[in-house]
């Protein structure tokens, strides 16, 4: 199916099956946020006087006041979380829809802790937390899809204390996709640079959420931002994703560290800027470069612009190949209590990351003509 019909079958679904259920669903939405609305307010309430009351009177306040304001926030957590499950099951399942049987699964682990640590890709993480887990059947391959966060907590010395700091691994998607064919060997792709492109690219699209496409795109190609990312990719050395944000100021982490499995050797391309921008590894130089084609490469570097993600790594293993796709902001978002979910662009753009998500996985059908 090519681009033209995909839009097609989108436009049509949208009519018969997406805005049906969201417009029940969106005044489902505001009902029940004027309630949440009202909660959150006596839960403040109650939080300032029991802060109020142990200043003035007695810590006893704190006790009384404290107790209903904790129930009453995590009561409309709950609330909130309730909704954000229930339109993702019924409305993103159905664009999902379009590519093939999927389900939405909140509560199993699709993709293990253990999986992730053995790829060596992040050696220091201990802790994951999974946001979206989507799993089905695309034209007969079996597709993970595990929107996740990987971290690790460190340890610096502050004056006369310890300071623990959670530092972030990686945040973004988790693709798993069986293959045609089983591989004998291992390979793994780690990307070791962006680009200077690439640095905008990322920039550009952790913007374009909260400042919108036009403003974004205004900073992304400034002089400074050109300056910039001009510098870190001369000295192939990412930013975005190595950034930050504490009480202390903006600090850039530069370090990065994997650990290869000691079985694995390097592979050397012809391809220079390839070269430039990953580090390959694999026990069958053959198979690798099967693998690692031109036209593979070529929709990596397609998700990145598309999706915005920062780095690309990959893993080929046994009858699996496994993506790991760095990504500034949360991906499958619809809406909240406090969001409206009734706007079209929401779902389109959602579409248009799907094609060239599964545009990707379409290529390890090993077909000659491509498809999407």
């Amino acid at each position: 199916m090519d681009r033209t019909q995909l839009n097609q079958k989108f436009e049509e679904l949208y009519a018969k099956k997406l805005a049906p259920k969201i417009i029940p669903l969106e005044q489902e939405r505001l009902s029940a946020s004027k309630i949440s609305n009202i909660n959150n307010l006596l839960g403040l309430l109650f939080f300032i006087g029991a802060l109020g009351g142990t200043f003035l009177f007695s810590k006893l306040y704190f006790l009384l006041l404290i107790v209903p304001a904790v129930i009453i926030f995590l009561i409309e957590n709950r609330r909130q979380n309730k909704f954000r499950l229930k339109i993702k099951q019924q409305l993103l399942m159905e664009i999902f829809s379009l590519f093939g049987k999927f389900q939405y699964s909140p509560d199993k682990e699709l993709i293990t802790k253990n999986e992730i640590y053995k790829t060596g890709l992040f050696p220091r993480f201990n802790r994951k937390k999974d946001d979206d887990r989507i799993f089905g059947n695309y034209k007969g391959m079996d597709v993970v899809i595990v929107e996740t966060e990987l971290t690790h907590s460190e340890t610096t010395k502050r004056g006369d204390s310890n300071e623990n700091k959670t530092i972030r691994d990686f945040n973004g998607l988790i693709i798993k996709v069986s293959l045609n064919k089983p591989y004998k060997g291992k390979t793994l792709l780690y990307q070791k640079a962006i680009g200077q492109k690439g640095q905008k690219q990322a920039i550009k699209s952790m913007l374009s959420e909260g400042l919108g496409e036009e403003q974004a795109d205004k900073i992304a190609n400034s002089d400074v931002v050109n300056a910039v990312t001009g510098v870190l990719a001369f000295a192939e050395k990412p930013l975005i994703n190595r950034l930050n944000i504490s009480g202390d100021g903006l600090s850039v982490d530069l370090g990065r560290e994997i650990r290869v499995d000691r079985n694995l050797k390097k592979v050397s391309l012809e391809d220079p800027e390839f070269s430039q921008m990953y580090d390959i590894y694999s026990d069958d130089q053959v198979e690798a470069r099967y693998i690692l084609t031109p036209t593979f490469m070529e929709r990596l570097k397609n998700i990145r612009e598309v999706i915005g993600g920062y780095h690309i790594h990959c893993m080929v293993e046994n009858q699996y190949i496994t993506l790991f796709i760095e990504i500034p902001k949360d991906f499958f978002e619809i809406g909240s209590l406090s969001n409206s979910i009734n706007n079209k662009k929401i779902y389109e753009g959602i579409f248009i990351q799907l094609i060239t998500i599964f545009n990707l996985i379409h290529y390890f059908k090993l077909d000659k003509k491509l498809g999407l």
